[in-house]
């Protein structure tokens, strides 16, 4: 738990240097989804989780990766349409989540191979702009994480 907090910070500091650097980073349009988020969702034996989720555009399509806790990332690619955004990932086995985007929360349900029919739930809260430019050693409250995810897969 405290090696997930630790990356989280890292992740945030040097995300927070790099955004300081630019002049003024615009604000993400409407729709856009690109950005760095809180993720908390459900895991299929009911364990909740967090972690930290950075989405990139690449042209029409986009990169998503996830970093949870215990040092587990998982990468995925999606596209946009009409204002949801499907991912497909592996993450030991295959899966697939989809976002109904809005400007500040993504709200998913996702699903996996062997997983029955069934789909859990994810939100990713977009981390505001001000938060990720605070230039690295500016005290940030730390927010206790969630128990780490069990076993299998863990979006």
């Amino acid at each position: 738990m405290v090696r997930t907090l630790v990356i989280a910070a890292a992740l945030l500091a040097v995300l927070g240097g790099t955004a300081a650097s630019e002049q003024s980073a615009p604000a993400p349009k409407a729709g856009d989804p690109t950005g760095v988020y809180l993720c908390e969702g459900t895991n299929p034996d009911g364990d909740h989780y967090r972690g930290i989720v950075q989405i990139a555009a690449v042209k029409n399509t986009y990169l998503v990766r996830w970093t949870l806790a215990d040092d587990v990332e998982v990468m995925g690619v999606g596209i946009l349409q009409n204002g949801t955004l499907s991912v497909s990932y592996f993450g030991g086995t295959p899966a697939v989540v989809v976002y109904k985007v809005d400007s500040e929360k993504l709200v998913g349900e996702w699903t996996m191979g062997g997983a029955e029919g069934k789909t859990y739930e994810e939100t990713l809260t977009r981390i505001p702009e001000e938060k990720l430019r605070q230039q690295p050693g500016t005290p940030r409250r730390q927010q206790p994480a969630s128990r780490p995810a069990k076993g299998g897969i863990s979006l």
